[in-house]
Parts: structure tokens; C-alpha cells; sequence
């Protein structure tokens, strides 16, 4: 039960915490290079990621996102689909379906937020889960990372595969901390850290961003790897679309 409660969470952070790409042009792999000897700043650092998925210009345009794709369980093998819709400043609705499990649904409408699934039924998040879902769900979040965070300290370097990456913590009130991983040449992320909020108990999580493309002349993951202690879920996404109209009940929590 445990784990099944926890897999809602993670797949549910993961879509809220970026969008997805589909019928683009893939982002070209730089090749790796040694740090430098000076490390940049924090905001140096921020700024680089943010004119790497498009600059701030392009990410505000977007005032809304459906996403659609596919998602499966390692080792158990467990295969569903989900389907996303986001909007400013942070409004979000999640539908997923998973084989012998069966639809999980959760949303934000910027100020509450819910959960329906057949394991815990109908619920609203409080404390730390809330928060940290306001945060995550964000629809501006990629280019306001040193707004919504109140601390954020560079690391070092770290290796995430092959590529060179600088490490920063960041810290935000009444959720826990977060480490991002930007790739030295592109700016773009790597890996996030973060630990799941969840009522069970919290969960860590190591999300890697394993494909970019560009669309709409913005730069997102459109692959997903999410590793938890008990399994590991990938992501793809195979439809998105920018610009269109969500009405205001899709993210209301549904009357049962």
C-alpha cells in the first residue's frame, strides 16, 4: 500500500515540476568539459539555465500547457498513461491511469490542493504537502527559481553521467530543501533531489532529465527518470500543446 501511495506522489511531482515537448528539434549533446577554475555565482548560474530553456521572454508567452504520455514501472513492469493540464501562476491537473491500479487524479488551483486514488480516496493536502505543491506547481517556476527559493548556496561540481555539473541547494520555508544539478556547458538541468512530501512518510527522489528537445522556442525534458528506494519510473511525453483555453473547473477538486 505503502508503495503505491508513494509512486501517485513521485509521478505526480514529476509532472508538475516541468512540462513536455513532442515533433521538435533535439538539443545537440556538448562535448564534456572540465570545470572552470573559478566557479560562478549562484545567479550566474540561474541565468545561464534560464537563457538555456529559451529566456525569460519565450516562458512567459506560455500561459498554459496540456500534456499527454506514456509512464512504466521498474522491475515490476507496470505500464499507464497520464495526461496533464497547467496554467498560471499555479494551477495544475493530473489524471493518470496505471495497469491494476486504476486512475489517480490530483489538482491545484493555486490556493488548495487534492488528491482522489483508489488507495487513500479523496483528500485535501495540508501543511508541508501543500506548500510543497504550490511550489512545484508553479507555472513560472524555471525562471524564478531565485524568487521562490530563500536561500540558494552553490555546492561544487559533480559528475551526473558523463557530463560536468554545478550543484546548488536550495532552500525554501515550511518544505524540504532541494539540489539541482546544471550541466556546466549547456546550463540546462541535469538532476533534481528532492524529498516527496507524502503522508505516509516523506520519500526521496532523484529525478534525471534524460532527453531536451525545443518547442514553441522553449527548451523541456521530454523523457523522465524518477529513482525512489523501491523502484524507478520513466516518463515520455507524446503530445503537448501551448496557448490553450482550460476552464477554471478542471482544477477543482470533483464532488463524489
Amino acid at each position: 500500500m505503502k508503495i503505491k501511495s508513494t509512486l501517485l506522489l513521485a509521478i505526480i511531482l514529476m509532472i508538475s515540476a516541468t512540462a513536455f515537448a513532442q515533433k521538435v528539434d533535439s538539443v545537440k549533446p556538448e562535448p564534456v568539459k572540465p570545470a572552470p577554475a573559478k566557479l560562478p555565482t549562484v545567479q550566474e548560474i540561474l541565468a545561464k539555465y534560464v537563457k538555456a530553456i529559451g529566456g525569460r521572454e519565450a516562458n512567459e508567452k506560455i500561459k498554459s500547457r496540456m500534456a499527454s504520455g506514456t509512464v512504466e514501472l521498474a522491475p515490476m513492469g507496470i505500464k499507464g498513461t497520464f495526461e496533464a493540464y497547467t496554467a498560471a501562476e499555479a494551477k495544475s491537473y493530473t489524471k493518470m491511469n496505471l495497469a491494476g491500479i486504476g486512475d489517480m487524479l490530483e489538482g491545484l488551483d493555486g490556493k488548495s490542493a487534492w488528491a482522489i486514488n483508489p488507495i487513500q480516496g479523496s483528500r485535501d493536502k495540508t501543511g508541508a504537502e501543500l506548500a510543497q505543491a504550490k511550489l512545484i506547481g508553479n507555472f513560472y517556476r524555471e525562471i524564478n527559481l531565485d524568487k521562490l527559493f530563500t536561500k540558494i548556496e552553490l555546492k561544487g561540481v559533480e559528475r551526473v553521467g558523463e557530463k560536468g555539473a554545478y550543484v546548488l541547494v536550495a532552500i525554501a520555508e515550511g518544505v524540504p530543501a532541494e539540489k539541482w544539478y546544471f550541466d556546466i556547458v549547456s546550463g540546462l538541468l541535469l538532476r533534481s533531489d528532492v524529498t516527496v512530501v507524502a503522508p505516509e512518510g516523506n520519500q526521496p527522489a532523484k529525478i534525471f532529465y534524460d532527453e531536451m528537445r525545443t518547442v514553441d522556442g522553449v527548451t523541456l525534458p521530454v523523457k523522465i527518470r524518477t529513482q525512489l528506494p523501491q523502484f524507478e519510473i520513466s516518463m515520455v511525453a507524446t503530445e503537448v500543446k501551448h496557448g490553450i483555453t482550460i476552464e477554471e473547473t478542471r482544477f477543482a477538486k470533483p464532488k463524489l
